[in-house]
């Protein structure tokens, strides 16, 4: 193999995606839209990250939510206040739809559990120019089809679910042990996830 072609799905093993607890939601100080977290992902101090997410899920909805984190993401200021990490969402609205969902882990896994889909990670800060080469939609598997690509799913998976895709092969977004990423409501399907 030519050393200047990747491996499949090589951006995606830059990024480190990990479940967490929102443990702390406050409204931001200087920007109305935003909400400043704590977010419980299993190490020694909850991270503070900083979301827009506000006008989709109110506050009850956030308090106590497992969710999905890009937990090496370069840390950034939002009006103010550093943000170490993002929330991984999926979207319908550049596709005519007005969804804005949350990734959510199908089963309860312990915060920090790596959602890699059994690949290895290569360890390595992200940036958001590495997101962008990543794609991660959702949509629903109908007999074993991702959006027409072979997928296998685990037992018990959802029948909607995230999954990351490199040119024409699908897999889908989990820890490589049973549970896998979905959404807790209608989306449209191929709605992309960042």
């Amino acid at each position: 193999m030519d050393n200047a072609q990747t491996e499949p799905f090589d951006d995606f093993r830059r990024i480190e995606l990990r479940i967490g607890t929102v443990v702390e939601v406050k409204d931001h100080p200087e920007a109305e839209k935003l909400y400043v977290l704590k977010v419980d992902l299993g190490e020694e101090e909850s991270r503070t990250i900083v979301t827009n997410i506000k006008s989709y899920y109110p506050y009850d909805k956030m308090m106590g939510r497992k969710l999905l984190v890009v937990s090496n993401l370069k840390s950034a200021n939002f009006r103010g206040v550093k943000s170490f990490g993002m929330l991984m969402a999926a979207e319908d609205l550049e596709m005519g739809g007005n969804s804005l969902l949350l990734l959510d882990p199908s089963v309860d896994v312990p915060n920090g559990t790596l959602m890699s889909c059994g690949m290895e990670t290569k360890g390595l800060r992200c940036e958001m120019k590495h997101l962008e080469k990543v794609t991660i939609k959702v949509a629903k598997v109908v007999d074993g089809k991702f959006m027409g690509m072979d997928i296998e799913l685990p037992e018990g998976a959802p029948e909607r679910v995230a999954a990351v895709i490199d040119g024409d092969k699908a897999v889908v977004l989990g820890d490589g042990k049973g549970c896998v990423m979905t959404v807790d409501g209608d989306i449209m399907d191929g709605a992309p996830a960042l």
